[in-house]
């Protein structure tokens, strides 16, 4: 018998979840340094949620 395997989530779905947590880490490390940090340090956050999405999901393979 073949074994199934789930289908893999789609790479747009995978790279929104890592840019969607980036956002809520940054942001909160940017609430914490105050002065205007937030934008900047959540944008931040949501490029590297990218890359590592980009990462996980290359070394998963």
């Amino acid at each position: 018998m073949s074994e199934h395997h789930p289908p893999e989530p789609s790479s747009t779905y995978t790279y929104a979840v890592g840019a969607g947590l980036g956002i809520l880490v940054g942001g909160a490390v940017g609430l914490f340094a105050g002065d205007g940090l937030f934008l900047p340090a959540a944008l931040l956050g949501a490029g590297i949620g990218i890359v590592v999405a980009f990462l996980v999901k290359a070394f998963l393979r």
